[in-house]
């Protein structure tokens, strides 16, 4: 499944990996959108390894590139003339969700092609699909859902904010995933 390595690019890009500087980069230049773009891409192209020897994977991570690139320049651009004073988070939400949707259609391109072959283990690994949906989970559970909170703190807050990671928070959730998944995954088992 494709779509979670893909997916986990995408987060670690656009959450973990985008730093307050960074976003003040993309508010002042277009070289800040292109570094942050840069990245993603280095995820994505990274986390399709096993994809690199057909034209798919660089078509889709050209693809990404290019639609991340012109996407987060619009939003930068919306955020800049309508959005200072509102502050709304819908513009937040739908970057979102465009992303996330180019990514299920891009991990179409995948279905058909033959992944090079890998050695025993690392191939077990890779196609975890229990581990990558590990990884996102605590992604999500850790910097997604800060961030998403920052954004609503954002919204209600009369002067300009700057993203404060609360970190036990943070380490808090990902203990709490983590003890979840691990009890899915005993149960799970248990039903093979």
């Amino acid at each position: 499944m494709i779509i979670l390595e893909i997916v986990l690019a995408h987060l670690l890009g656009d959450f973990v990996c985008q730093s307050n500087d960074l976003i003040q980069k993309k508010y002042k230049s277009w070289r800040g959108t292109f570094e942050h773009v840069c990245i993603i891409s280095a995820f994505t192209a990274l986390f399709l390894f096993p994809f690199w020897r057909h034209a798919e994977t660089w078509i889709a991570v050209g693809i990404i590139f290019a639609t991340h690139f012109a996407q987060d320049i619009l939003k930068v651009e919306f955020d800049l003339r309508y959005n200072q004073k509102k502050k709304s988070t819908v513009p937040f939400f739908i970057d979102q969700i465009l992303h996330l949707s180019l990514i299920a259609y891009l991990s179409t391109f995948f279905t058909a092609l033959e992944p090079a072959a890998l050695s025993a283990w690392m191939e077990e690994l890779y196609f975890s699909k229990y581990l990558v949906i590990y990884w996102i989970g605590l992604v999500l559970f850790s910097y997604a859902f800060e961030i998403t909170l920052f954004q609503f703190a954002r919204k209600r807050s009369r002067k300009p904010l700057v993203f404060k990671p609360n970190w036990s928070g943070m380490v808090r959730r990902m203990l709490f995933f983590s003890v979840l998944y691990g009890l899915f995954l005993m149960v799970d088992r248990s039903f093979m």
